[in-house]
């Protein structure tokens, strides 16, 4: 008995075809991106931890790893969010290597074994100047640190996409941040710079013990020319009120060398310990 075949008409055609990329490409139990969920997590994410700090104490250590030279120092951060600030780096060894305020008319950088004293409208500026190829100020290190991302952050998002580890916000080309990704409870885990080598900023190790907001204890940098600095948070104090205008300054010594960074000319900054 020869089998009896069903004939599929025109329209029956037309329906598989359109069918079949479907079931082709959607992998199962594949996650749908909810926008308006994703919204409410990015203004929920800049919102977080309560009333802003106005002041902060920070130790930490910093790893440093150059192609040419890998060294360890120890920070002491301090000062007000809307600035002063104030940064000394030391030796792990002991003694006092550079000594950093930034305040709104820029960058002051004291290197007491050298007797030299820079300075730079622009902190960024200054540090590439000195070899040291850093995307964030002072400023921007501080909130970085203590999770305040009102100032640092847009408002909005350009895009956004679903990721193995959370959630990828990518921002308009105004921002200097080109992406921020939230883990699936909402903490910031990745940040990346603009350009065809763009730097990276990875947190992690979040404490709960500051306030409402869980803030990263490890901070790890990679930049395009190889660079990667690793900082990590000892003891972090948030303050309600700005800090004593005194606690803030930078004298320098009489004798040290002034060396305007925003002038022509090569300058050769001091060896890291």
């Amino acid at each position: 008995m020869t089998p009896r075949r069903t004939a599929l008409s025109l329209p029956g055609w037309l329906l598989l075809f359109a069918l079949a990329p479907l079931c082709a490409c959607a992998p199962k139990g594949a996650a749908r991106l909810d926008m308006p969920a994703a919204q409410a997590q990015w203004a929920s994410f800049l919102a977080a931890g309560g009333a802003p700090a106005k002041a902060f104490n920070l130790s930490a250590s910093l790893n440093l790893t150059a192609p040419q030279k890998s060294t360890r120092v120890l920070l002491r951060f301090w000062g007000d969010l809307d600035r002063p600030l104030r940064l000394d780096i030391t030796a792990s060894m002991g003694g006092t290597f550079a000594m950093w305020r930034e305040d709104s008319l820029g960058w002051l950088a004291l290197y007491p074994m050298t007797n030299q004293a820079y300075t730079h409208p622009d902190t960024r500026k200054g540090l590439n100047k000195l070899g040291m190829p850093f995307p964030f100020s002072m400023k921007e290190l501080a909130e970085l640190i203590t999770g305040s991302y009102t100032s640092l952050l847009p408002t909005t998002f350009q895009s956004v996409k679903k990721t193995d580890k959370g959630t990828l916000y990518a921002l308009a080309p105004k921002s200097p941040i080109a992406s921020v990704t939230l883990d699936f409870e909402g903490k910031p885990i990745h940040l990346t710079g603009r350009g065809v080598e763009p730097w990276t900023v990875d947190l992690a190790e979040f404490s709960g013990t500051q306030g409402s907001r869980p803030l990263a204890q490890k901070i790890t940098l990679t930049t395009p020319g190889g660079v990667s600095a690793i900082f990590r948070v000892k003891k972090l104090e948030l303050l309600a009120a700005p800090m004593a205008p005194d606690t803030l300054e930078l004298p320098l010594p009489p004798q040290a060398r002034h060396i305007p960074l925003d002038q022509p000319g090569e300058v050769r900054a001091p060896e890291m310990p």
